[in-house]
């Protein structure tokens, strides 16, 4: 990416009385400055600029603080076409949330930036240099973040990436450093652009853009420039069918039974009849016994238990490979001068977005014999809700099972069936998102000061509608009411439900539409910012002008998710979801100052003052120098403090009430585990079978949770320092290297519930059914001798049931200590008549990213570098080589390898020794761990005429596939590397 900066045109604007508006403070200092000014001795003005990081224009574009900035160009030759595979593009970068595969994660539907891995809450986003508002609905419900996806791409000029502290410039949340998207400042004629990209490998992908720009004005000329830009997105879907056969090799090695659970070909297919399946549990042996309903053409007997009646997966499922995207922006932007003094500036965004994915399968109706449905809701509190589908019971029109399997339990049955009446695409979830900015002001010149304000309101509405989940009440309608069997406490549904088992209607459809209805989880946020800010100089040193800015600025901040009324009412199951409603005004002073020492020496400082309601002001100062040791060299340094306020989703008014997934409980891990690994060694298949469907399951359970805020969180503090050179020993070569190191404090985590004392409190379900069975059926292959199975002489059995819920709460808790290396070198080759060529390379080094999670752990947990998902070096590569007409470029992104452990304490479970990673064996060539990975881009542009342009792109050109990895949840290394294989992409632009 190139470092050189884009200068604009300063137009020259003296003094009037609007001028004054901005303030006692700011207007004190402009008239002071202004006596000394002679009017028309602006000359030095045009060559100054404003660079990101910074309120003070400056004609040298090198600052104290590294900046990088990625042209148009630079984003068109490295293949992205979204901000986020820009972001993707960039070693001071780490992977932050995709839109596409951010669903059931509280943020679904938007993506995030991610600087330094220090997360989206310590990355600033800016558009023009001013914030945007937070994205509806809070990743995790917690972190608030901007929502990349909604910034208009066809109207970038620039992106410009501080990687450096600036809560001294710009407030909270620029700890990692601000990443500023910059449009075009003016825009005259119209230009149309269409891009297609598509997979050699996944053929239902596609990325397609259509943008058109238009403006018209000249500032000189017509005093005026107004332009509009409309972009247009559309992702494809990717189905079940085009992804389930496409993980690497060893996710089915390790996922045996994934493929046969499938039941392709082998089960009834989408739309046939199904009659299900009925059983039961023998009251000696606790033996689950089953078998097929009548009718059924599709019988699996190879099952320890018996024969079942199968069904094939529907392979529309688009949750977890990609779901449907469209994008919408519109932007507008005018620019007008009032007089001869002032110049008036307006800008709007508008992004709409609407998120789909198909749910896949229809549900089954199941009778719950393992752990109940458990989820906590806002209005029942600490209590936990819980659901069990129902059985039959001896008297229901339905219970058709053999008088055999009837006995077991004096009639009652359990049923396992298909609830296909709503057809294929009822179940599923969507994503809308409507976001705005209006900006509106005022720029001037008092003097020889410039002086801007502007009022800036900002929103977003967000919607999630989901159709996976019961609701109790229409579950009740469909198969109530329910009756409970005195012996044994289970529920039994009605003996004549209004579902008709048996049949496919459209009486039974709507019953379903009932029992899994739509529901939706609605948030807004909004953001109200008036700013201003004077800039000039403010007196002569012997070795040149001293330039200070001062300015203001006020904000009202809202956040409000109130929550469905039936989620509330804890009627809808396993709904994640979480309630806010809370509004605060915050007000910041701030001044800067650039002073030149010396000849060779300057220095840089920012002060600025924050203050949050029920927190004392934060003072966030930050020094700067830079020192040209002589015409080829400037060394540079900076340290400055930082600091996050809590947002409202963590310290306001509200709760989330959501699932834990993942949630590891040994106890109950081990047991399991004792009991599958004995069975995977019987020469019975059903065993084996049973074996492999154990295998692990406790180990990574979804259970109840809910974190609850906390009014008394203190803001996070940071320290940032860096140090480092830019190097021009020749014209066509310029090296930078920056030392960066930031220092976290006070950090604001929700709670771990690996930790005991996160823990507020929790529940567990007590042993099921399905846990006897599981004992019965170890028994029953432990008293044949056909098994060839030598058993201990006292079984593994179950000591407690599985967790079923944990309450924690927000924190401050620990610090973080990261630093390392940035290096960029770029050269200019020029090639006579052959044309020219660049070559750049630009690496993050990491050194050291440690936590220190309290005084008894300390930094327990070691050194994350070189651990999983914290590779040493990440790195770019370009080369653009520009003849006539044509630019040829290939850009190569390389990642480094890490250890599987994601830290030294889980390296003791997972080594090159043991061979695995989350606790499941790799292959025995990445036994030490996650490889280095690097895939390479290669475009071609043509430009045959001053209208027309073409480009190609091959992504991924060597076709690298992604390698498995046991700690994703896909099982492929999609943080790297690409499922989709080699990509075609095609652009064609005409200017008119």
């Amino acid at each position: 990416m190139l470092t050189e900066r884009h200068r604009h045109r300063h137009r020259r604007i003296t003094a009037t009385p609007l001028s004054i508006a901005l303030g006692l403070a700011v207007a004190v200092v402009g008239s002071a400055s202004a006596q000394d000014a002679t009017p028309g001795t602006k000359a030095t003005e045009l060559s100054r600029i404003e660079v990101t990081g910074s309120n003070i224009r400056r004609s040298d574009v090198e600052t104290a603080s590294p900046v990088q900035v990625i042209s148009k160009q630079d984003i068109e030759n490295m293949g992205a076409r979204t901000l986020l595979q820009v972001l993707d593009n960039l070693p001071a970068a780490r992977p932050g949330q995709q839109d596409a595969r951010s669903l059931f994660t509280g943020s679904d539907g938007a993506s995030q930036a991610n600087l330094r891995g220090l997360g989206a809450q310590g990355t600033l986003v800016l558009l023009n240099g001013r914030r945007l508002s937070y994205y509806g609905a809070p990743a995790g419900f917690q972190t608030q973040f901007v929502n990349i996806d909604a910034i208009p791409a066809a109207a970038i000029e620039r992106m410009e990436v501080l990687t450096d502290g600036a809560s001294a410039v710009y407030g909270t949340d620029a700890v990692a450093g601000v990443i500023n998207v910059i449009t075009k400042r003016s825009y005259q004629g119209a230009e149309i652009n269409l891009t297609t990209d598509k997979s050699s490998r996944i053929s239902s992908y596609g990325e397609h853009q259509g943008s058109i720009t238009a403006g018209f004005g000249d500032l000189d000329e017509d005093r005026y420039n107004v332009y509009a830009s409309v972009n247009l997105y559309r992702r494809d879907a990717i189905p079940l069918s085009d992804f389930y056969d496409k993980r690497p090799d060893q996710y089915y090695v390790n996922n045996p039974n994934y493929l046969p659970n499938l039941r392709l070909g082998t089960g009834s297919k989408p739309g046939e009849f199904n009659p299900g399946s009925y059983f039961a549990f023998d009251p000696v042996t606790g033996r689950r016994v089953q078998e097929a309903a009548p009718g059924c053409n599709n019988v699996l007997t190879s099952e320890a238990a018996g024969p079942r009646c199968i069904w094939e997966t529907w392979m529309n499922n688009e949750i977890d490979a990609g779901a449907k995207s469209e994008r919408n922006t519109a932007y507008v932007n005018a620019h007008f001068l009032i007089g001869d003094s002032t110049e008036a500036f307006a800008e709007a965004t508008y992004t709409d977005i609407d998120l789909t994915a198909n749910g896949g399968t229809p549900r089954a109706y199941g009778t719950t014999t393992g752990n109940p449905t458990s989820w906590f809701s806002r209005n029942t509190g600490t209590t936990v809700n819980q659901f069990l589908y129902p059985y039959l019971g001896p008297n229901n029109e339905y219970n058709r099972a053999s008088p055999e399997l009837k006995a077991l339990m004096g009639g009652v049955v359990g049923l396992q069936y298909l609830l296909q009446d709503v057809g294929a695409n009822h179940f599923g979830q969507r994503n809308t998102d409507q976001s705005y900015r209006v900006v509106a002001g005022l720029r001037g010149d008092i003097g020889d000061w410039n002086w801007e304000t502007a009022f800036a309101t900002a929103g977003s509405h967000s919607v999630t509608y989901q159709t996976t989940n019961v609701n109790l009440a229409g579950f009740e309608k469909a198969f109530g009411p329910y009756s409970v069997d005195p012996g044994t406490g289970r529920v039994i549904i009605s003996d004549h439900p209004a579902y008709k088992f048996g049949e496919i209607s459209e009486a039974n459809a709507a019953l379903i539409r009932e029992a899994f209805p739509t529901f939706d989880i609605q948030s807004w946020t909004r953001l109200h910012t008036l700013d201003g800010k004077i800039e000039g100089p403010l007196f002569q040193m012997p070795a040149g002008e001293v330039r200070a800015a001062f300015g203001f600025n006020a904000s009202r901040e809202t956040f409000y998710t109130p929550g469905n009324p039936d989620a509330a009412n804890g009627l809808i199951t396993q709904q994640g979801g979480s309630w806010f409603d809370g509004m605060r005004n915050t007000y910041a002073l701030f001044a800067e100052t650039v002073a030149p020492l010396t000849e060779k020496l300057e220095l840089d400082a920012a002060l600025r003052v924050d203050k949050y309601p029920d927190f004392s002001a934060n003072l966030a100062p930050k020094i700067g120098l830079k020192y040209q040791m002589f015409d080829q060299l400037m060394l540079r340094g900076t340290y400055s403090t930082g600091f996050r306020a809590p947002s409202l989703a963590e310290s306001g008014n509200g709760g989330v009430f959501a699932q834990l997934g993942g949630y590891r409980d040994e106890v109950r891990c081990n047991e399991t585990n004792a009991i599958a690994n004995l069975l995977l060694k019987s020469q019975r298949g059903g065993d084996v079978d049973l074996g492999n469907t154990l295998l692990n399951t406790d180990c990574s359970r979804t259970v109840a949770r809910m974190t609850q805020p906390n009014p008394d969180l203190k803001p996070e503090k940071a320290k940032i320092t860096t140090l480092g050179f830019v190097y021009e020993p020749t014209q066509w070569l310029s090296v930078s290297a920056d030392y960066w190191f930031i220092y976290r404090s006070n950090e604001i985590v929700a709670p771990d519930f690996t930790r005991d004392e996160d823990i507020i409190s929790s529940s567990r379900s007590p042993i099921t059914e399905s846990d006897r069975a599981n004992l019965a059926a170890l028994a029953a292959m432990c008293a044949d001798p056909a098994s060839g199975v030598a058993c201990p002489g006292t079984l593994p059995g179950y000591s407690v049931g599985n967790v079923a819920s944990v309450v924690g709460q927000y924190k401050n808790r620990g610090k973080t200590l990261i630093d390392g290396f940035d290096i960029d070198a770029r050269s200019r080759f020029s090639l006579g008549e052959w044309g020219n060529l660049n070559i750049g390379v630009a690496a993050t080094l990491a050194n050291r990213n440690r936590s220190y999670l309290d005084d008894e752990s300390g930094w327990y947990y070691g050194d994350l570098v070189g651990y999983y998902n914290n590779p040493r070096l990440r790195a770019t590569l370009n080369a653009d080589w520009s003849y006539k007409q044509v630019t040829t470029s290939v850009f190569v992104n390389y990642v480094g390898g890490t250890k599987w452990a994601l830290q030294q304490i889980d390296e003791q479970d997972n080594n090159p020794q043991t061979c695995t990673a989350g606790y499941l064996p790799v292959e025995q060539s990445k036994c030490d761990g996650a490889p280095s990975w690097w895939t390479a881009n290669l475009s071609v542009a043509w430009r045959p005429d001053e209208h027309w342009n073409v480009g190609f792109t091959i992504k991924n050109l060597f076709d690298r596939l992604p390698f498995y990895d046991p700690n994703s949840f896909l099982g492929d290394s999609s943080d790297y590397a690409t499922i989709f294989g080699r990509g075609y992409s095609l652009t064609v632009g005409y200017k008119f």
